[in-house]
């Protein structure tokens, strides 16, 4: 999947909701139930804040150009 081209639809389109990441692998010793470990899936979160974050300013950019 591309996850940058599904942000930037779900932006251009005006989304407003929330996101969470569903699974994360247990990293760095942590001993959580399988799939679900909190290291991991809070990085996946921090990652999506991220790309966010990236479209809106290549959106903003191609609007002044």
């Amino acid at each position: 999947m591309e996850i940058y081209a599904i942000v930037k639809a779900l932006v251009e389109n005006g989304f407003d909701g929330y996101l969470r990441p569903d699974h994360g692998r247990n990293v760095w010793g942590e001993d959580a139930k399988p799939r679900y470990g909190l290291f991991d899936r809070a990085m996946g979160g921090v990652y999506l804040q991220g790309l966010f974050e990236a479209v809106e300013k290549d959106l903003k950019e191609q609007k002044i150009v």
